[in-house]
């Protein structure tokens, strides 16, 4: 049978290289009129980095995590999500004694040992931000605004978002608590995750996949009960920006995110689809007021969000956002021997200078083999040289679309 891809992952040839090329180059083009600038980081970091951040009880951390021990007998991760790998950057590179906040944005792929099911992958690509500084409701409607933004500069229209504030330590300390008590007497019927988390993490049973839509998690505690005036406040200021932006909405008090680390803000865009990918979400992100000071003892909040990108090319897919992409041969020139393969291979690369496509066939020397080589390029124009053409320095020009044909001056 061959060597076959790894379970999870996908190659993407062609015009699907193109279509993920096309929305990678859309998102950073509107990151960089929002402020951002680039950040690259290796696909791999120390262990510690996700556990310390993402929570060492996450699903993510406990259960997805492609982890290895090096030569060197270090424990090493390939890259579950981007927000640990930035911070641990930021950190590292001292930004945090830059003035002012900082804008971060990064492109690349995750790794997460997922089933494979519409939508996920074990291998994913994803863009994100990251703004670090000082924390504040109108910087919160400002990102959110951004990726919601995103999604419908790239013609994605089906999407709802979701907001919720999860408060500060105290109030989810005490909404912990209540959850605890709450689900308590029911938990031995919930799944194996479930009975786990809520000793560790009671707020990750209402983000459960297996049990979601039970009827003890829809009428469980609100957090909204349990929010101090502050968060509170905090929230309505953020409700308010996004208000005067005319950014539609809905509050979703279930929505906590599957990561130890958001405080307050957390939000999802969220598809709305006839098929296997309604639910999913196709932006999700937060405020984190403690990961720096967790990780590097440096007192600077965080707010960001991440986007699947192959979500969005399947939504785009299905909702025919691709079907102006060209990728067909501009050229594609004919010889009909032996020296007039030389010129065409001249003449092609001349072309190419120009930024014009160009393509040839290397070997035959048959018209009719030729010709199918450039429907299956779906060549615009096919440039034919012969003996004829060579000597007098032209090229008959056909264009494939009205079959006009016209010989002109190779110059």
């Amino acid at each position: 049978m061959g060597y076959q891809k790894v379970k999870g992952t996908q190659d993407f040839i062609g015009l699907d290289a193109q279509k993920m090329r096309l929305i990678q180059d859309k998102m950073a083009n509107v990151a960089r009129c929002y402020g951002f600038e680039e950040i690259v980081t290796p696909i791999m970091e120390n262990t510690e980095v996700f556990v310390k951040s993402v929570g060492e009880t996450t699903d993510v951390v406990t259960k997805e995590m492609y982890t290895f021990l090096d030569k060197g007998g270090r424990s090493i991760t390939l890259r579950p999500e981007g927000t640990a790998a930035i911070a641990r950057s930021y950190l590292e590179n001292k930004m945090y004694g830059e003035a002012g906040i900082k804008k971060l944005y990064y492109v690349g792929p995750m790794f997460r040992y997922e089933r494979q099911q519409a939508g996920r992958y074990r291998q994913f690509n994803q863009f994100g931000v990251e703004v670090y500084g000082k924390a504040g409701p109108m910087l919160d409607a400002d990102l959110i605004a951004f990726g919601y933004y995103l999604c419908k500069s790239l013609g994605i229209k089906n999407i709802t978002l979701k907001i919720n504030s999860i408060g500060d330590s105290s109030s989810r300390n005490n909404y912990s608590k209540a959850l605890k008590e709450y689900f308590g007497g029911c938990i031995d019927t919930f799944c194996e995750d479930c009975k786990n988390r809520i000793n560790a993490n009671p707020l990750r049973i209402l983000d459960c996949k297996v049990d979601a839509g039970r009827e003890e998690i829809l009428n469980a505690p609100k957090l909204s009960s349990f929010l101090n005036q502050e968060s509170i406040d905090y929230f309505n200021e953020v409700k308010k920006y996004l208000d005067n932006l005319g950014i539609d909405y809905v509050v979703d008090e279930n929505l906590v995110r599957g990561l130890d680390y958001y405080t307050d803000t957390v939000f999802e865009c969220i598809i709305n689809s006839d098929d296997e990918l309604n639910g999913l979400a196709v932006v999700g992100g937060g405020r984190y007021a403690n990961m720096l000071y967790d990780m590097g003892k440096v007192d600077v909040p965080g707010i960001g969000f991440a986007i699947g990108l192959e979500r969005v090319k399947l939504l785009m897919e299905k909702e025919g956002l691709f079907d102006n992409l060209d990728n067909s041969t501009e050229v594609f020139l004919m010889g009909l021997d032996e020296e007039s393969k030389v010129v065409t291979l001249n003449l092609a690369n001349k072309l190419r200078e120009k930024g014009i496509k160009a393509e040839l066939d290397y070997a035959s020397m048959s018209m009719k083999s030729q010709f199918k080589t450039a429907e299956r390029l779906n060549a615009k124009y096919i440039a034919i040289i012969g003996e004829e053409e060579r000597l007098n320095n032209k090229v008959n020009l056909k264009n494939t679309l009205t079959k006009e044909q016209i010989t002109i001056s190779r110059d």
